[in-house]
């Protein structure tokens, strides 16, 4: 959507203000947008003003962009490109990212979803984009989010210990990124979804950030090195990461309900000031383990 188009806030602003007030509303962001965009209106140090052919103005420019009457209709929500190009010349206008319900998923077994096996292990892929709206049951007992995608390309490269071999059977789910084709909220709406149906485990990296991810998905356990690994990793270049996550430690050593497991993690990388990625995990071999976050 371009800045040219109503966002929802703007038309909430207008819906608002064009029913009760008369001729002028106080300064507001919105109204510079409609005087500055779309010269409807005057501006002074305290007000917008309007004419009642401005007003009608308004509300036909909000006909003819999202197709809805704005003193009387709510904000059109968002469609997908498919369901918009039934009725509308542009398919992507207020439409939803087109992966919006899809989720990566991997498994180092056999996936099993919706009472039906799939044997994706035998393919070297990231893994397989499932809608979640069409997902029914999921037959594996744990999920593990990942923060990285790394670890879905390279997930037959992941060691677990003895305590963590369970997890071979696991459903490894990707938490996304910032793009919007790959965002985070869907994957983490949909972790959360089964909190009281499976066992929830959070794969970060080895960091206060990562700390603060496994506490904020909601699972029940974190895998991660152990804190002997910290005293064996060495790699090349100065440690920054540990020293740019000060407001992520504070945040986890403000939490006080976490288990002995996991304060004893916390406190080897507060140590020995050192963090350690995903990508160095996979790369050095090192074994993980499950440790209980409360």
């Amino acid at each position: 959507m371009s800045d040219y188009d109503f966002n929802k806030t703007q038309y909430k602003f207008f819906a608002k203000h064009l029913k009760a007030d008369l001729g002028r509303v106080k300064r507001h962001k919105s109204c510079e947008w409609m005087a500055s965009v779309h010269r409807i209106g005057q501006l002074d140090n305290e007000y917008w003003h309007y004419t009642e052919s401005d007003r009608a103005k308004i509300i036909a420019l909000a006909k003819k962009q999202l197709e809805v009457d704005l003193l009387f209709e709510p904000y059109p929500e968002k469609q997908s490109r498919y369901e918009r190009s039934a009725k509308h010349t542009s398919e992507k206008e207020n439409s939803l990212s087109v992966t919006h319900d899809f989720v990566l998923v991997n498994t180092l077994d056999t996936l099993r979803i919706n009472h039906q096996c799939i044997d994706i292990s035998l393919i070297d892929s990231l893994g397989l984009y499932v809608n979640t709206q069409n997902i029914i049951s999921i037959e594996h007992k744990t999920i593990v989010l990942v923060e990285n995608l790394t670890v879905m390309a390279n997930l037959h490269n992941v060691i677990l210990s003895p305590d963590a071999e369970y997890l071979k059977e696991a459903l490894w789910l990707y938490r996304g990124d910032v793009k919007a084709e790959q965002s985070t909220g869907r994957a983490y709406q949909f972790f959360k979804s089964l909190l009281n149906s499976h066992e929830l485990v959070c794969f970060p990296d080895f960091d206060p950030e990562g700390f603060k991810i496994a506490i904020g998905s909601q699972a029940f356990k974190i895998l991660s090195p152990s804190t002997e690994a910290l005293v064996s990793f060495n790699v090349s270049g100065s440690e920054k990461d540990f020293y740019n996550q000060t407001s992520a430690l504070n945040y986890i050593c403000s939490k006080s309900n976490l288990s002995i497991q996991c304060q004893d993690l916390i406190q080897g990388i507060c140590n020995y000031k050192k963090t350690i990625k995903q990508e160095h995990i996979l790369s050095h071999q090192i074994p993980l383990m499950i440790s209980s976050i409360y």
